[in-house]
């Protein structure tokens, strides 16, 4: 089998395991508080990452100094990147999420013309304008026929789709002098430590601090949380840093459509999320403008 071939299998994996987890947070969050369900699905990635590590062939030395230079991209993700996340998917269904994290790919590029100064081109511009404007067109259409609380959920997932994209962006400086492994295990590390404070602190100030592992006795939240904090937050990093070993990082950018796609159809297949004309238009709008931004951006690239 050629390289090539194996970077498309593991980036359509990884896109797929990412598509599916908005429906995963769903279905975990019926059992346990956002707060909660950050804290376990980062303390079972944390396990997980320690046993990959441990299991290495090669030794990691890692310092105090590294870990107060990627501390300040650990703010954007995992910790404001999930936060947001969870929160908004409590409100709006991961089918709307899907669409919204659609535009991420232009966020990026739009931070890295400000941050590293890439150009974005006129067509790039209208391209963008017509993605935005779909996001635009879902939020008020949906603001119709449902409570002021949607657009808060909206505006969650947004700054969630934000905070991916400024961690992209600064994820390149530091790539220069980290490898993706010591970038994902000392990130991840510091997800499991915020998120346990905050949620200890929770249970403490509400004193249902015995109600911490409460959720693993609901079979129906166990199978969720591994598929989050093993899956979702330490495969797909691997998987992207492998996919991005054989293929060119414009090329695995374009897959993020596909998590999209797969976010949507698992929450009108499985969770019976439905999905109105308006919507439908709106989805088109953010998939013609992020599709052909993203070969425009790979077009510049050749």
């Amino acid at each position: 089998m050629k390289d090539t071939t194996k970077g498309y299998y593991a980036i359509t994996l990884q896109s797929s395991i990412i598509g599916l987890s908005y429906m995963f947070v769903k279905i975990a969050l019926q059992s346990t508080h956002p707060m909660d369900l950050l804290a376990h699905r980062f303390t079972i990635a944390a396990i997980a990452i320690l046993i990959f590590r441990i299991c290495k062939s090669n030794t990691i030395s890692i310092k105090w100094r590294d870990v107060l230079n990627i501390l300040p991209l650990s703010i954007m993700y995992p910790f404001l990147f999930f936060l947001f996340q969870t929160l908004g998917l409590n409100i709006v269904s991961s089918t709307a999420a899907g669409i919204i994290y659609a535009i991420t790919p232009i966020l990026t590029l739009i931070i890295a013309n400000i941050v590293l100064g890439e150009s974005i081109s006129p067509k790039q511009k209208a391209l963008m304008s017509l993605s935005i404007c779909g996001v635009v067109f879902i939020n008020i259409m949906s603001g119709q026929d449902t409570e002021n609380s949607m657009y808060i959920g909206f505006l969650y997932i947004f700054l969630s789709a934000v905070s991916a994209a400024l961690c992209t962006v600064f994820t390149r400086k530091l790539s220069n002098h980290y490898s993706t492994f010591i970038l994902t295990y000392i990130m991840t590390l510091l997800g499991c430590i915020s998120f346990n404070i905050l949620s200890i602190i929770r249970h403490l100030l509400e004193g249902t601090i015995t109600a911490y592992f409460a959720p693993f006795t609901n079979l129906s939240f166990v199978f969720p949380i591994l598929y989050l904090g093993i899956a979702s937050s330490l495969l797909t990093s691997l998987l992207s840093t492998y996919s991005l070993g054989k293929l060119e990082a414009s090329t695995v950018g374009q897959f993020n459509n596909l998590s999209t796609v797969i976010s949507i159809l698992a929450g009108v297949l499985y969770l019976k999320e439905l999905l109105y004309g308006y919507q439908y238009i709106g989805i088109t709008a953010i998939l013609i403008g992020t599709i052909g931004f993203s070969y425009l951006n790979q077009r510049k690239k050749i």
